[in-house]
């Protein structure tokens, strides 16, 4: 009886022990095959603007983001939607530059062509709720992309340079919206390699024309 006991045992281990190995097996290869975690920084340029960063959600209203732009667990023709709010602090005529500073030299080939950027600059609106608190939309189009672009395909990292505010400043402390997205092309591969890589810093900056 305890030899046929002994048997049975041997007999379940054996099963348990293979379904373990399948579960790990099928784990690995689900986790393998995910897109990971890449970073994007976010930074000020110069001393005479200030910047707050936000990120949307499904239905498009913004929340400050936290911390950096995180590329994680995307699919081909999926892109995550920010804003930026631009806030003058001279009355001087300026010009303003945004880019991704800081992107790898040599740059996963695969990750440069799928990695696209899409940008709308605009003046502000603000709004203000019953409970006083403020925000800004935008308004009037200054700018914008035509269509998304590879980061393999901006120069030095330049998504725009040396656009002129001249014409939509009336104060020291004027504000414009800058919504961008960033996502994987429609035709990017369900797994890319290079994505464990931090892609530079989204940067934007402002000079005084002249």
């Amino acid at each position: 009886m305890k030899s046929k006991f002994q048997f049975y045992k041997n007999i379940i281990l054996l099963v348990a022990s293979a379904l373990t190995l399948v579960a790990v097996t099928f784990a690995w290869f689900s986790v393998s095959y995910d897109n990971e975690v890449s970073l994007i920084e976010t930074t000020v340029g110069g001393d005479i603007i200030d910047v707050d960063f936000y990120i949307a959600d499904e239905e498009e209203n913004y929340s400050p983001l936290g911390g950096d732009i995180v590329l994680s667990d995307f699919v081909a023709g999926s892109y995550n939607k920010y804003m930026m709010v631009v806030t003058t602090k001279t009355s001087d005529p300026l010009k303003m530059n945004f880019g991704i500073v800081g992107l790898p030299e040599t740059l996963n080939a695969e990750l440069g062509d799928s990695v696209n950027i899409k940008y709308t600059l605009m003046t502000a609106k603000e709004s203000v709720t019953a409970e006083g608190e403020v925000s800004y939309r935008g308004d009037a189009e200054i700018s914008k992309s035509e269509d998304y672009v590879a980061l393999s395909a901006l120069e030095d990292g330049v998504i725009f340079k040396d656009i002129l505010l001249t014409n939509y400043q009336s104060s020291s402390t004027d504000k414009f919206v800058i919504y961008y997205e960033i996502g994987l092309s429609e035709n990017s591969p369900s797994s890319i390699g290079g994505l464990t890589s931090d892609l530079g810093s989204v940067k934007v900056s402002a000079q005084r024309v002249g």
